[in-house]
């Protein structure tokens, strides 16, 4: 009888073990496509100016090309996640990684602002928003359980961060070493190498080991299907989601600013291109710390006054170090930390604000339209950054529009209800 019960608790014991390493699995293969792709998205800076020099095309076309691919990024989520219902996530993470590494191999190899456009603005950002937040979230829930998941979001999240703080001086290693045309090659191959990554991933929803780390999954009561027009007529009828449109468009116009040009005004500022890339690791490092933050703040103090302050301290951050400060390395490397404690930060209460207004049925849907705002603004900073630089020399202007959109979005964020 002894040894039956040993058997059986060794049996209990390797299940729980094979349980530990599929989890540890799913979060760390979840956190590398993710981390990556984000990593790519956010050193767009450091390869504008190069690119514009190997494909002959001016810094404000090349801006251009470079602010579709916010556009894109953002209008291309909701297509791949209507694909994904049809055909599921394999599929969409599959062409995610192939559109994504072909882009980076194409994009070097591109010669008029149209071919760079195609394949950076269109092809490498399809595969951007395939390889978004939402599909790999919505890829590995399934497997870990609603309090599982919860949890995993967050540090789902920061990997982009942490992809920002590695993938800076990776580019800009591979830039100096080999050129902008090389050095994409390899980071198109190492994308490449994801593909048996996200294959396993999106395959451990058949592992009945991997069912089980959830016991909700098979317990857990059909949703409440919601139809999306009454969804959107809903939202759009309160003063409530027009003002969070408002800030995530100023939202993406801030961020859009700092990934696309922040490295190129510090080069132009006299900064060599290698302390301006580490500087702005700097800025992927402080985008967790704010993030983290963000959470926690949002857990004691209304949701409108956490979000109406981020913006509200964009406002002071830009207006001190922009227009009063000298534009020393030391002052532009504070300035570049602290952008970085509100860059990630006003996801956490605008999609708390969409929950608790609208429900959780309706959150990926009204959540993903605000990322669409998002992106349009991130679009127009994109290209109007590039042609305020070409016809005055200098990035105050771009600066001085984000600052009174800033300022909107505070106020908008403050007038919501409680």
């Amino acid at each position: 009888m002894r040894a039956a019960e040993t058997g059986m608790e060794m049996k209990a014991k390797t299940k729980k073990a094979t349980g530990r390493q599929s989890f540890l699995l799913i979060v760390v293969a979840a956190c590398l496509v993710f981390g990556y792709g984000g990593g790519i998205r956010s050193i767009y800076g450091i390869m504008i100016q190069p690119l514009a020099a190997i494909t002959g095309i001016s810094y404000a076309d090349a801006a251009f090309s470079f602010g579709i691919a916010q556009l894109m990024y953002g209008l291309s989520q909701p297509l791949w996640g209507a694909l994904a219902l049809r055909k599921g996530n394999r599929l969409v993470l599959t062409c995610g990684v192939l559109c994504f590494a072909s882009g980076l191999f194409l994009s070097p190899l591109a010669h008029s602002v149209a071919s760079l456009t195609v394949f950076l603005g269109i092809i490498l950002a399809a595969g951007t928003g395939a390889l978004s937040f939402g599909l790999i979230m919505g890829t590995i829930s399934p497997l870990l359980g609603p309090k599982r998941a919860s949890a995993i979001s967050g540090i789902l999240n920061a990997s982009s961060g942490i992809g920002n703080a590695v993938m800076s001086p990776v580019m800009q290693g591979l830039n100096t070493a080999v050129g902008i045309r090389t050095g994409m090659f390899v980071l198109a191959a190492a994308m490449a190498c994801l593909f048996p990554v996200v294959w396993r991933l999106t395959g451990l929803h058949k592992k009945t080991d991997a069912a089980k780390l959830s016991e909700s999954a098979h317990a857990a009561e059909p949703e409440e299907k919601v139809s999306i027009r009454d969804s959107l007529s809903r939202a759009w009828k309160t003063w409530d989601y027009k003002a969070l449109l408002i800030g995530f468009s100023t939202c993406g116009f801030h961020m859009i600013i700092i990934q696309t040009h922040l490295v190129s005004q510090m080069v132009s500022l006299g900064i060599s291109s290698a302390t301006a890339a580490m500087i702005y690791t700097g800025f992927g490092v402080t985008t967790i710390i704010g993030s983290v933050l963000s959470g926690f703040l949002c857990l004691r103090f209304p949701h409108r006054t956490v979000l109406g302050t981020i913006y509200a301290l964009r406002v002071v951050t830009v207006g001190v170090f922009m227009f009063l400060l000298p534009k020393t390395t030391l002052s532009l490397a504070v300035f570049t930390l602290l952008l970085g404690t509100t860059g990630d930060a006003t996801v956490s209460p605008t999609s708390e604000i969409i929950s608790n207004r609208f429900g959780a049925a309706s959150m990926g849907f009204l959540f993903g339209l605000t990322f669409v705002c998002h992106q349009t603004g991130g679009f127009i900073s994109s290209w109007l950054g590039g042609v305020l630089f070409s016809q005055t020399g200098s990035y105050s202007l771009i600066w001085l529009i984000d600052l009174v959109l800033c300022a909107i979005a505070a106020a908008a964020s403050y007038s919501i209800r409680k």
